[in-house]
């Protein structure tokens, strides 16, 4: 809104916001045009200009639109907050800079947040054509702002003031405002040392005159051990709250521990604040409570509520310390701010019902969620006493369980893996049973839409030790062939029916930091991303073939192992009907426009990724379910076993293991556990292998001889003549060992064995 002496320097003098707006514009768009008429005049009254060698003209640099130019920080502010309004950033530019020549003082600054709001000054430091003079304004403002509230000698003279005549106390409040938030803990310590209930209603009332600002400090004071402290943050949260603000005040009104007073107060605020009159307390009731009570909690689980982080990536939260009784600020993340007050809610709630297993593992996953959030996934969730896993574990097998078909039927693939972490100590086999028709939590995780909760119920399942194959037991082996299936860097699979036009993507996906794989149609795509565990992005144009977009998107979201993975459609119109429809009902689909250029691609594509609820596996990480992978299928080959699972899907993934040296071992092991044709062959070719160490070779081979005598020879013709050539070229003693062994394991001819006795060497006697 435009101030009243800025509009007088323009000419606008109204009594109506609305009336004088439609003026400002219409004088601005009278004087516009004169300014252009009174331009065009001047220019046909000038002689034609005389030749040559003189440079061209420079244009007139457009006049501004005020009738009196400004001097005064707060009117150069104006005038400033006017351009941009107005679409002029040159003149805002020129008015910013005599602004920061002026070198404002904090009470000027201070007046111009107040004036303008805080909002005012990020949205110009965002502006390209204000920088970098507008982020230094930003930066002035609020380093005044910081040392207005550390002021607490000017705070204090201003609370002082509060009790002075009515001009007086206006003044003081207007002051205390411009300092938000942040003066409310001085003014909380005030509220402390007060005795007198007329001073007390005096600061209460004047906290309610500060706005919406101090509802995060006042609901910090809701912990303090100090009942009168409590009900005043009570009164003054029912006076500038909100019916979001409600839910943290339902527990108050409600327990029966708290003092009258307090529950009074919380009461009030509640009915004011839901039922929009505080004189309807009596229609309050506990089953209202826990309902507002559960939903909130449910809804920070979900990853709701979550406040806007600053440049830093952190939020001011607020809480009280009982040690200096006061209430404090602080940056955290916005996630654990969030975590943390769903978790304080689900307690409260079960406080209220501390016997239903519903809410108990409420509370399990939210504390859960909130420690596995704040760990790297490269990392074990913490131990210890008071940790969220030593918490879960003392919950109980039963309550954990919960919290883990609530986490899958919720969606919050986060809450899943943390359960399953700690379902690792507590499962058994008989969480394998399905129950009432549907399938128990630990094999439904199984065919979850993400690669860490897939990954994870796999490994509590294997660590079960099934006796009998089970309900989804085929897809453990499954799950673990997949993380083989990997490569440091993350892998695309695109598809399109125009090879120039896919060839092209494919390089600028290469540029943007993955492996980019060319599929020839959308059923081929399908299949690329299905076969592998490194695949995080699927990228499909609209006119995709041999499947339709629909049909290859359908297939993909239908499959467990491809259900989770982003899915990018490229097309060339602006908006395709179809595709919308699709992507309003999948939060993992984008539609971008073909992108010409790198930055073209990652200006549409980089925002979708960064803002997937799940942050995709990393190369560490994927390195780290491998050699998990490779063990845990080791643990299936041995013995009974590999009659409970079949180990067939893995061969493949483990023969490619065998090339990592720090798997290669595992990998030898457990390929040596299949029965089939195709394994014994894998170890023939990798115990022949040149390239491989001497020790992996030596391993393959005594493998395959192990092989050879349990399941008999397997191997064709051609690779046997190959294993015995090779063992003539061996130089290495201890490879060419294994493979004697593995030739005695065939059951040679007598005339072959003939022939090598009579060539063994005999030393002279000793």
């Amino acid at each position: 809104m435009v101030s009243d002496s800025l509009a007088t320097r323009i000419g606008l003098q109204s009594t109506s916001h609305g009336v004088g707006r439609r003026v400002m514009w219409c004088v601005l768009l009278c004087m516009g045009l004169c300014a252009f008429a009174s331009t065009a005049a001047t220019a046909q009254a000038q002689p034609a200009a005389q030749p040559a060698a003189q440079p061209a003209p420079q244009p007139a640099a457009k006049p501004s639109p005020l009738l009196s130019e400004p001097t005064t920080a707060d009117a150069l502010f104006d005038a400033v907050v006017l351009m941009v309004d107005l679409a002029r950033p040159e003149l805002a530019r020129v008015y910013l800079q005599k602004l920061l020549a002026l070198n404002p003082d904090d009470a000027a600054l201070l007046a111009m947040r107040d004036k303008h709001g805080p909002a005012v000054f990020l949205r110009m430091a965002n502006l390209e054509s204000l920088q970098p003079g507008s982020v230094t304004l930003l930066d002035r403002m609020n380093a005044s702002f910081a040392r207005f509230a550390a002021d607490t000698a000017r705070i204090d003279r201003l609370i002082g003031e509060l009790g002075g005549p009515p001009s007086v106390r206006d003044a003081a409040i207007l002051q205390l405002r411009s300092g938000g938030a942040l003066v409310v803990p001085r003014m909380v310590e005030q509220l402390g040392d007060v005795k007198d209930e007329a001073t007390r209603e005096l600061l209460s009332y004047s906290l309610t005159r500060l706005g919406k600002d101090v509802v995060p400090p006042m609901l910090a004071i809701l912990d303090s051990p100090e009942s009168s402290l409590r009900t005043t943050a009570l009164e003054v949260l029912g006076r500038v709250g909100s019916r979001k603000t409600a839910v943290q005040l339902w527990y108050f009104a409600i327990d029966g521990n708290q003092p009258p007073g307090v529950r009074v107060a919380a009461a009030e605020a509640v009915a004011r604040l839901t039922l929009g009159d505080s004189r309807r307390v009596s229609e309050l009731s506990q089953e209202m409570a826990l309902r507002a009570l559960e939903q909130g909690a449910r809804e920070r689980l979900a990853g709701g509520e979550r406040a806007v982080a600053g440049a830093d990536g952190k939020v001011t939260a607020w809480y009280f310390n009982t040690t200096d009784n006061r209430v404090v600020a602080t940056r955290a993340d916005p996630d654990d701010v969030a975590l943390h007050l769903g978790s304080r809610l689900a307690q409260q709630a079960l406080a209220l019902s501390s016997e239903s297993r519903r809410l108990q593992a409420l509370v399990v996953s939210l504390v859960l969620t909130r420690s596995r959030t704040s760990t790297p996934w490269t990392e074990s969730l913490p131990h210890g006493t008071g940790t969220a896993y030593d918490t879960a574990l003392l919950a109980g097998r039963e309550v954990v369980g919960e919290s883990l078909r609530d986490a899958l039927q919720s969606g919050n693939a986060t809450a899943a893996v943390a359960a399953l972490e700690v379902m690792r100590s507590l499962a058994n086999r008989h969480d394998l049973q399905s129950r009432g028709g549907s399938p128990a939590p630990l094999t439904g995780a199984l065919n979850y839409p993400d690669p860490r909760v897939q990954f994870a119920a796999a490994m509590v399942i294997v660590e079960t030790d099934p006796p009998k194959p089970f309900r989804g037991s085929s897809r453990i082996v499954e799950v673990l062939s997949r993380a083989l299936m990997s490569t440091d860097t993350p892998r695309a699979v695109l598809a399109g029916p125009k090879p120039d036009q896919v060839n092209a993507l494919a390089g600028l996906i290469g540029q943007s930091g993955y492996e980019a794989e060319i599929a020839s149609s959308g059923r081929d795509a399908f299949r690329a991303a299905a076969g592998r565990g490194d695949v995080q992005l699927v990228v499909l144009d609209a006119n995709v073939v041999r499947w339709s977009l629909s049909a290859t998107v359908a297939n993909l979201r239908a499959d467990a192992r491809t259900a989770g993975i982003p899915i990018a459609v490229v097309g060339d119109p602006m908006r395709i009907a179809s595709v919308e429809r699709m992507k309003s009902r999948d939060s993992l689909m984008v539609y971008i426009q073909r992108p010409a250029t790198l930055k073209g691609l990652q200006g549409q594509l980089g925002p979708f990724i960064s803002g997937l609820s799940t942050e995709p596996l990393s190369a560490v990480e994927r390195g780290d379910l491998s050699r998990v992978a490779v063990d845990l299928l080791g643990f299936l080959a041995d013995g009974r076993r590999a009659t409970v699972f079949d180990l067939r899907p893995a061969e493949a993934g483990l023969h490619s293991a065998i090339q990592v040296p720090e798997l290669a071992d595992g990998a030898i092991y457990a390929i040596a556990g299949i029965a089939t044709t195709t394994a014994q062959d894998r170890l023939a070719t990798t115990a022949l292998q040149p390239g491989l160490a001497e020790g992996t070779r030596e391993r393959a081979a005594a493998q395959l001889a192990f092989h050879i005598q349990k399941h008999g020879v397997l191997l064709a013709g051609m690779r046997v003549q190959q294993l015995q050539r090779g063992y003539a070229d061996e130089t290495s003693p201890t490879v060419k060992t294994s493979l004697a062994a593995v030739l005695g394991a065939l059951g040679p001819n007598s005339a072959s064995v003939g022939q090598r006795l009579r060539a063994v060497p005999l030393r002279a006697p000793r």
